[in-house]
């Protein structure tokens, strides 16, 4: 039988002493920012020692002292747009490789053959299970490349105080590195652990019986676990609607961390970014490491709360709770119903009481048949910071005077920028990730003669075909108004969510007019010709168009 280790236990005697050798490989300068690739060794397996490829950028003007270590995704190398990003806010940044060997790629970390489980592309079992020991996984690998990495960059810099933030796994690398290291803080992205719980919804669905190799991976590896253990402040960057993140249990991990440290950390969710990382958050996670890193007085207030009740009309509200400290700029909420899978959930955003004090009250105009409510707020402050609720689940039953009926119009312009999100992020996000400007997102554009349609240049998806409050029946047509700028091809794409099958359309839009698009389900057609049944199960709408276009007036007939 298999020992079932703990944090404490699997990096007790940690070895992270041995001497790094470091040779630099190459030296760039771009914009002002100057890039080093660099080569050092790592720990011992032995086989031999690990050889660690990493890159470092720092200001060419005005070197920082101040350091940040970046854990890329497991199927992601170093990236130097990213490493640029956090030189151009004011600190020196390393990344470091952790996939390892890589088809037509140069620079990579080499583990030893006894470890070569290490490398990405060969993990096999060991990158989610425990068939043996947790010291004998991808994860304890990975860990130990940025136990390495980080002695790197102390010595690199002379300094002891390092930011800590990875992106998906390698944010789950970061929860460990939070124990096991000695970081100012540290930021997980689109990382909470529950892996073990992967494909069970947090919210109607049973758990799992587990056995006692899924005890072994969730006691070592699972980062929900090394929550009660990080030693130091946490901020949690969470995105909506990512099919590879449970961001229903991201409160759950949140509420874990060791509590020495839970009234420094924060818990921050971007909603409608599509998987991506919103600019209020990324401005959080600049402000967290110039507090925590640079030392810099920075208001940071407690996560708020969502009290959900019915007002004194008999109308189903929700009251934003804050801590009273801090002059605050903004508030607002959203809203989904009824869809226990995070991935196809539509959230929308709540109607705001008008005046005073109700600007902390939101109304919930839910579907009159609506048994389960999901609500989050957020409230910024004058600083520029910004905090969230915990994801607010209430069960309804009764009648609520702002209750609707079905509607077949699921958008028009009067709904603003509500109902779609961004179709293709991560081409426009820095290392498919982070967002740092407002051009990619939709935004209403006027069309002449008075008309405006909603338009982004990523292109525009929507889930609101999961909602009740809009979901189409078997038969059910879908109606569109579109304009195009010019003569060009718009491109329908009907997603299925459960496997990933894209049913699509091609419409042939003609420049400077605006055309009335009726569609049936079976004109979607899948690559090998299938046809979509219908619009019911599961589906992501998604509208891509190479010309200035605008949408209007998506309803069902």
């Amino acid at each position: 039988m298999s020992t079932i280790l703990t944090p404490s236990s699997l990096w007790k005697d940690f070895d992270d002493s041995l001497p790094l050798m470091e040779v630099t490989t190459d030296v760039t300068t771009r914009n002002g920012v100057t890039y080093e690739s660099v080569k050092f060794l790592g720990r011992e397996t032995g086989a031999g020692r690990v050889i660690i490829y990493g890159k470092f950028a720092r200001s060419q003007e005005n070197p920082s002292s101040d350091g940040i270590l970046v854990m890329p995704d497991s199927c992601d190398t170093v990236d130097e747009e990213l490493l640029t990003m956090f030189v151009k806010g004011g600190y020196s940044a390393f990344m470091v490789d952790i996939r390892g060997e890589w088809e037509d790629t140069e620079n990579y970390t080499v583990y030893p053959s006894d470890v070569a489980y290490a490398n990405y592309a060969q993990a096999g079992r060991h990158l989610d299970y425990v068939d043996e020991s947790a010291d004998k996984t991808s994860w304890y690998e990975w860990v130990a490349v940025g136990l390495y990495a980080r002695k790197f960059l102390e010595q690199r810099l002379n300094c002891q105080k390092i930011g800590l933030v990875g992106i998906r796994d390698g944010g789950e690398v970061v929860w460990k590195l939070a124990y096991a290291g000695n970081f100012a803080c540290a930021v997980p992205v689109c990382a909470v652990g529950w892996r073990a719980y992967r494909g069970y919804n947090k919210f109607g669905e049973a758990e799992p019986a587990f056995d006692e190799e899924r005890h072994r991976f969730i006691a070592a590896i699972d980062s929900q676990s090394y929550a009660p253990y990080v030693k130091c402040p946490v901020l949690m960057l969470c995105s909506t609607n990512d099919p590879q993140f449970d961001y229903d249990r991201a409160y759950d991990t949140f509420s874990r961390i060791n509590p020495q440290f839970i009234d420094d950390s924060v818990i921050s969710y971007s909603v409608k970014s599509n998987a991506c990382i919103g600019m209020k958050s990324v401005k959080d996670m600049f402000m967290f490491f110039d507090k925590y890193v640079k030392d810099r007085q920075v208001f940071i207030s407690k996560p708020a709360e969502i009290s959900v009740g019915v007002d004194e009309n008999s109308n189903l509200v929700g009251r934003v709770l804050i801590d009273g400290a801090g002059e605050v700029e903004q508030i607002g909420m959203f809203m989904a119903e009824d869809c226990v899978s995070p991935t196809i959930r539509d959230w929308m955003r709540a109607r705001p009481a008008e005046g005073g004090e109700a600007n902390r009250i939101f109304y919930f105009d839910v579907y009159e048949k609506t048994s389960i409510l999901f609500a989050i707020c957020y409230v910024t402050y004058t600083n520029g910071f910004t905090v969230w609720s915990k994801i607010t689940v209430k069960k309804l039953s009764g009648a609520f005077r702002n209750s609707r009926p079905k509607s077949r119009v699921m958008y028009s312009v009067r709904n603003g920028n509500d109902c779609f999100s961004l179709a293709d992020s991560a081409s426009h996000s820095i290392a498919k990730t982070f967002f740092v400007n407002e051009d990619c997102f939709p935004r209403i554009v006027d069309c002449g003669e008075g008309l405006q349609g909603l338009y982004s240049p990523c292109g525009l998806s929507t889930y609101r075909f999961n909602s009740p409050s809009f979901a189409p029946c078997a038969d059910s047509m879908l109606k569109l108004d579109v304009y195009s700028a010019d003569d060009c091809i718009l491109d329908l794409i009907m997603m299925s969510v459960a496997d990933g099958t894209e049913y699509s359309f091609r419409v042939g839009l003609v420049g400077g007019v605006w055309q009335n698009i009726v569609l049936e389900s079976k004109l979607f057609k899948s690559a090998d010709g299938k046809s979509l049944s219908d619009f019911t199960a599961g589906l992501m709408f998604t509208l891509r168009c190479p010309s200035q276009y605008a949408v209007n007036n998506v309803m069902w007939l």
